[in-house]
């Protein structure tokens, strides 16, 4: 195939510096083919692609291949001999012909059924033209099938036709329109399959020999090839002038002739002739213009053999050819990539670096080892290239730029130093210190919007600026922002829409220069924050529409939004076949394309998925260079690679997922049951058993290079459409209902527009889920709950009474403990308060009034709580008050209370003498004098009382029986939901009363 591409390149090299080459893609045994001997190639209804190898069929779905062989233990298997011929008729029907051998191939139960009535007939061609039409070519003569009576029938009315049609050794056949074309022995005969009528038709040229294919073009040609004699023939639809030639079938003098084994037409109106030696040929009548296709040993997708057996063409336009080793195919529609070289030829160095149209639209690329100019409207090449013994022309071979500034001159950053093309002389001119540019490694050169170009270099200042107004370079070191970035170098320079400046370096990150603010930003790879660029050796800068910075790097690419800073990068974690990118393309849909070291990816306008474009779409290159793309003013890019450079059109590329036909495979239940394709595929429901409610279903959808999405979910069982790769859908334990599976595919996870199905799936309940069961027990637990409703009834009346019985007695001894709890004031308190009385009638008469009268007040309090279950929080702050300023008397200075209650909480209820229990509490399990003094706090808190006392606790209180917060716990659990809180933090013993 490189052969056969090199003599393209220089046959239209004074014209084109890119070519398109052919694209064979390849299938053999390793992708699933039985052997690699195809004989016959068909598409069938579904859009599968049939082989019929030497030892089974093929099925070929775009990705994986299924076999039918010979069994001798399966009656419904293949036939024992090799298949000649496969047809699809327009009502979907699958025919093939073996030797003497007729069957077809049941979808419904994945079976093939032989036609005994065709027993015997060694057809070579088979031509359906209506279900109950089937035409059966062969050298004994041309038979007429009725599959649906499973008959044959009679050919033609005309005693004549029918005579002509029978008798004729017939080679091969061919149908256009209603007239089938016949070959015969040096003639063809014309059938109309509606009128029955046949015309026979000598040709001269055959001499007598025998048509052993036959094909009639779009524009009428016929074209016949004879084995007998290495015969190829043409004969003109409007003139009928026969063109006789032969002598395609020999490539130059040294070989023999081939037989022509098929014809097929292209979209293009090429006719494609496959050969027994001499590979494919590829003809266009009307430019009398030939392309020879040959086995390439060293080209990775040329023909697999220079043997072909058989020839198809595809519903989707694609060529099928059927060799001795496998199936080769090609997709010229997809197609849109031109590979050229630097200096015009495959064979000299083709490794591309940099590009640049100049004014005159020529296009300048640099090489590793030189750098040329095609002359566009001359199609020549003048290449500049150091040779051993010659003067040199440049630096040095190793050119990694080249740019042309503001007035016209042509700069070239060479490893050595940059030369610049003196247009008067045609030579370059070689740039030294004393032009204030050093001799250095360089790796960019590129120009901004104001002229200035920009030579980025590995040494010294690292980056130098030649202003063309000026005629004069500058150092970076003179710059007067820039300056600080001395030292960095540079390998690419670019200006954004803003009109800043963004610096790629070699191993220092990324820099921005705003002119307009005279401010600089730097950024470099870190692990501390994915907010950065993703690599700090950046070889190339692109902007998308949406003002997004792409940055290109060994490490991946980076995506920055300019109006936020932030930061996406892009690995081979999410997609890329490589982290090693350099050519960024940004077409005018906002795709962005990027060349990597492992192949071309294309990132779609929702920057989630990236499109593989490999063979599939036509682009055989995959080693793309870490060099920036460059866009031509016809708004093609020309992305450098190592092995030429490719040019291409991106909004070519259309993605065709609306074209992409899915269906269900196979329904499998239980891992054995299977469901037949025509019941699945039809427009009625499938029904399941209650047992069958673990099924797989197995989408499918017919599509050739490229990857394939599919969606799907279960209506009634889930909510979301599921997205995967992978065909195979389970489904296990599902409940009984109607449900409606929908799915579709796509080679585009982004874009759905293919046509959604759907299946319906009816799984029946199980017998305790369906109607009649769950009525019958409806009414055998009526019927129980009826027999056992008095019985149950007066145990629940027992049972309620002695709960309230139980609930009551528990409820008395709590108040009576409570009860006990309040009558405990009576001995100790009046105990301590005659004490502090006695002492106080002897020194303080007045006083000892005072503390008797609070006694008073006191008792009565007690005495009056007695007839009241609850009380309000106001009257029981009163009575507190009463009682510390009794015990303030005995403590004095060592007991401080502080009471803090807003009015608005006065009028709530509480249990009476719950406040003063709590205050008393605290006095007998603390110490109180004047030098610790005992501090206790009664405030609100939401809808709590609460009562706070710090802790200094005595070592044993010998009046506590340790019972009155628990009871005081219970008791309160009778008039609130809320529970009475006691906490102990260290510090502070707290107890919360819920006001009621």
């Amino acid at each position: 195939m490189k052969k056969s591409i090199l003599v393209l390149l220089l046959f239209f090299g004074g014209r084109l510096p890119a070519q398109q080459p052919a694209v064979f893609h390849q299938i053999t045994t390793a992708d699933g083919l039985n052997d690699g001997w195809i004989h016959a190639i068909c598409q069938d209804k579904y859009g599968y692609m049939w082989f019929a190898s030497g030892g089974a069929l093929n099925r070929y779905n775009g990705r994986t291949i299924k076999q039918f062989g010979y069994d001798r233990t399966d009656s419904t298997s293949p036939p024992a001999s090799v298949c000649s011929a496969i047809a699809c008729g327009a009502d979907g029907r699958l025919w093939f012909s073996f030797w003497n051998e007729i069957v077809e191939f049941d979808y419904s139960s994945f079976a093939f059924r032989k036609i005994k009535k065709a027993s015997g007939f060694n057809v070579n061609t088979i031509v359906p033209v209506a279900a109950d039409r089937l035409y059966l070519v062969s050298r004994s003569g041309l038979r007429c099938y009725n599959p649906v009576a499973d008959r044959f029938e009679a050919l033609s009315g005309d005693a004549a036709s029918s005579r002509l049609l029978k008798t004729i050794k017939a080679g091969s056949a061919f149908l256009k329109g209603s007239d089938l074309y016949i070959g015969g022995d040096g003639c063809y005969v014309i059938y109309n399959v509606r009128s029955g009528m046949a015309s026979y038709h000598e040709v001269k040229a055959l001499e007598g020999k025998a048509v052993n294919k036959i094909m009639v073009s779009a524009s009428g040609d016929l074209w016949l090839a004879s084995h007998a004699g290495f015969r190829l023939l043409r004969i003109d639809g409007q003139t009928h002038q026969t063109e006789v030639l032969d002598h395609f079938l020999v490539k130059d003098q040294r070989d023999v002739k081939s037989l022509v084994n098929g014809f097929a037409e292209d979209e293009r109106h090429t006719i494609w002739i496959i050969t027994n030696l001499n590979g494919v040929l590829c003809y266009n009548p009307q430019q009398k213009k030939l392309e020879h296709y040959r086995y390439d040993p060293g080209a990775k997708n040329s023909l697999l053999s220079n043997l072909m057996y058989s020839i198809w063409r595809g519903k989707d336009k694609r060529i099928w050819l059927g060799t001795d080793i496998g199936v080769n195919y090609i997709d010229q529609q997809r197609n849109i990539f031109r590979v050229g070289y630097p200096f015009g030829n495959a064979r000299a160095h083709a490794v591309t670096r940099g590009i640049e149209e100049d004014h005159e639209g020529n296009l300048w690329f640099t090489t590793g080892n030189g750098i040329s100019r095609y002359n566009v409207r001359e199609g020549t090449y003048k290449v500049w290239q150091n040779q051993p013994g010659k003067q040199d022309m440049i630096y040095f071979n190793s050119v990694r730029a080249v740019v042309e500034d503001i007035n016209h001159d042509i700069w070239v950053a060479t490893g050595a130093g940059v030369n610049r093309l003196n247009r008067a002389t045609g030579g370059m001119d070689f740039l030294t210190i004393k032009d204030s540019i050093p001799q250095s490694f360089y790796f960019s050169a590129n120009k901004t919007s104001d002229g200035t170009v920009w030579f980025g270099a590995r040494d010294y200042d690292g980056l130098y600026f030649y202003l063309p107004a000026e005629k004069k370079f500058h150092s970076i070191t003179s710059h007067p922002v820039l300056k600080k970035y001395a030292g960095y170098a540079v390998r690419f320079v670019f200006e954004d829409r803003r009109k800043r400046i963004w610096f790629g370096y070699n191993g220092d990150g990324l820099s921005l220069y705003d002119p307009a603010t005279g401010t600089t930003q730097l950024w470099r790879s870190t692990d501390k924050t994915p907010n950065t660029i993703i690599g700090d050796v950046v070889v190339s800068i692109n902007e998308d529409k949406s003002g997004r910075i792409w940055v290109a790097t060994l490490n991946g690419i980076t995506c920055i939004d300019t109006d936020k800073y932030t930061f996406t990068s892009y690995t081979v974690k999410n997609g890329l076949p490589s982290n090693s990118v350099g050519g960024i393309a940004v077409d005018d849909r906002n795709r962005i394309w990027l060349g990597t070291a492992a192949g071309m990816v294309m990132l779609e306008q929702s920057r989630r998925f990236f499109t593989p474009i490999g063979a599939g779409a036509g682009l055989l290159i995959t080693d793309f260079v870490e060099h920036p793309a460059f866009k031509l003013k016809n708004g093609e890019y020309i992305m450098p690679s190592r092995k030429g450079y490719v040019q291409f059109d991106p909004l070519q590329y259309k993605t065709d997922s609306s074209a992409v036909n899915c269906f269900i495979a196979d329904i499998g239940i239980g891992g054995n049951k299977h469901i037949p394709m025509r019941r699945i595929n039809g427009n009625g429901a499938i029904a399941l058993k209650d047992d069958e409610n673990f099924f797989t279903i197995e989408l499918e959808a017919v599509h050739f290079n490229a990857p394939l999405w599919y969606a799907y979910k279960m209506e009634g069982l889930e909510k979301d459409w599921h997205y995967t790769q992978d065909p195979k859908v389970v489904y296990s334990s599902v409940p009984g209902g109607d449900y409606t599976f929908k799915y579709k595919a796509s080679t585009n996870i982004s874009d759905w527009g293919g046509r959604e199905k759907q299946l319906r799936l009816q799984v029946a309940d199980v017998f305790y889920k369906t109607g009649w069961f769950k009525i019958i027990v409806f009414l055998l637990i009526v019927a129980s709950a009826f027999m056992t409703y008095r019985f149950r009834m007066n145990k629940q009346r027992q049972i309620m009474s002695l709960e309230t019985k139980a609930e009551s007695l528990e409820k008395e001894k709590t108040l009576v403990q409570y009860e006990s709890l309040k009558q405990h004031l009576n001995p100790h308190f009046l105990f301590n308060s005659l004490t502090a009385l006695r002492s106080l009638i002897k020194t303080d008469a007045k006083t000892a009034t005072a503390f008797l009268d609070g006694m008073s007040r006191v008792y009565r309090y007690v005495l009056k709580s007695d007839e009241q279950e609850l009380v309000y929080l106001g009257d029981e702050l009163g009575f507190v008050t009463t009682f510390v300023e009794l015990q303030k008397i005995r403590f004095k200075e060592g007991l401080a209370v502080a009471i803090e209650v807003p009015d608005a909480f006065l009028n709530k209820y509480m249990v009476p003498v719950t406040l003063q229990n709590l205050v008393e509490n605290a006095i007998k399990h603390n110490t109180a004098d004047i030098d610790s003094p005992l501090r206790i706090c009664i405030y609100t808190e939401t809808d709590y009382v609460v009562v706070r006392n710090n802790l200094q606790r005595y070592r044993i209180v010998e009046t506590s029986n340790k019972r009155g917060l628990a009871n005081l716990q219970t008791l309160y659990r009778y008039y609130s939901d809320k529970p009475v809180q006691i906490i102990e933090d260290g510090r502070f013993f707290i107890v919360k009363i819920p006001l009621l």
